[in-house]
């Protein structure tokens, strides 16, 4: 947690930065379009938005002194003689400015389109809210912005720190829960309105090690089994679980087996709303592989992979977003774009 003083500096911090400009420049949001950064506040965008180092000095005539002592306080800005430069990534998120680590194979707090794609489905939560895989706390902060109390639940203990300076730097402090635990496991017991989760979903073959924001087990969707079958008991009656992942298939469509087996073992209704197609090969496959955390043995994992999606006649991987709920009987529907235009897949059973 921060003194007062700390979260009085961050907010402080945060209406610099909209005074700034950089928002636009800052966003994950395809539609957004970039403004002019007036010349007082360059400096900020060379040291967010391009990643370089800035004199001391020059951010000090911008930025005013306890804002910057609290910043490099709390390590957000590291000084070398006289230069400052930032370890993090600065972004903004929905109108939030969030911290996390700049991406890479070591890194441990992740920010993504995923986290983007997940809040659009978020926006005006209402009630009791679960965040989990929460991350730096793009989700949480999104449904805290409207709803009752939120509660955010992440098992990397590094994503505290960077949880409580986003609440804070957003005035969002009081309105939200950080636990350090396994997925439900501190909540036990609890019932929750809205349940949020964005979890590792990339589909990795046994034995090559990924990271861990990243891997989602062979298929990509083990936390999503562990989450659908302890649902039932955090979810409200009339509760909804919003979901971002992957799943594996074809040129036909995805792969609905283990989303009805969900439904079945938990009597769910559950819509897997897949947003994008890609082929495994070319980009995503280097991608996939570029991503494992093996150096200089690219073309062994590279075939790894092969034959792992070989094994489970995968040649596609589709991106979703899950939609989830009690339901009398259970129910998977499914919605894909086959090339050719939208297609719908919709199968009840008891």
């Amino acid at each position: 947690m921060l003194t007062d003083e700390q979260r009085h500096a961050l907010v402080r911090w945060k209406d610099l930065l909209a005074e700034s400009g950089l928002e636009r420049a800052l966003t994950r949001d395809p539609d957004a379009k970039p403004t002019e950064i007036p010349e007082r506040f360059q400096i900020l965008a060379r040291l967010f938005h391009e990643g370089l180092e800035v004199e001391a000095r020059e951010l000090a005539a911008c930025v005013p002194g306890d804002v910057l002592a609290t910043l490099e306080a709390l390590g957000l800005l590291k000084r070398a003689a006289d230069k400052l430069e930032s370890p993090y990534r600065l972004a903004n998120h929905m109108g939030l400015w969030l911290f996390s680590e700049k991406v890479s194979p070591q890194a441990k707090c992740y920010y993504g389109n995923d986290s983007f794609e997940l809040s659009r489905m978020l926006i005006g939560a209402e009630g009791n809210v679960l965040d989990l895989c929460a991350g730096v706390g793009p989700q949480a902060l999104i449904c805290a912005r409207t709803a009752k109390h939120v509660t955010a639940i992440e098992i990397e203990p590094l994503a505290a720190r960077f949880f409580w300076i986003n609440a804070a730097l957003n005035g969002l402090t009081d309105k939200v829960e950080f636990l350090a635990g396994d997925l439900l496991k501190p909540v036990a017991g609890r019932k929750f309105d809205l349940i949020s989760c964005n979890p590792p979903f990339m589909p990795v073959p046994p034995g090559v090690p990924y990271p861990v924001f990243a891997g989602g087990g062979g298929d990509g969707l083990y936390i999503v089994r562990r989450l659908m079958a302890g649902l039932p008991e955090v979810l409200a009656p009339d509760g909804r679980c919003e979901v971002v992942g992957a799943v594996l298939g074809n040129a036909a469509g995805p792969d609905l087996a283990a989303f009805k087996q969900m439904a079945a073992d938990s009597s769910l209704a559950i819509i897997v709303d897949c947003r994008t197609r890609e082929e495994l090969e070319g980009k995503t496959l280097k991608q996939l592989v570029g991503m494992a955390m093996v150096e200089g043995k690219g073309e062994e994992v590279e075939r790894a992979f092969r034959s792992h999606f070989a094994n489970l006649n995968a040649t596609h991987l589709y991106c979703f977003l899950l939609h989830a709920v009690r339901a009398p009987s259970p129910m998977v529907c499914s919605s894909f774009w086959d090339g050719s235009g939208m297609s719908f897949r919709m199968e009840a059973f008891p």
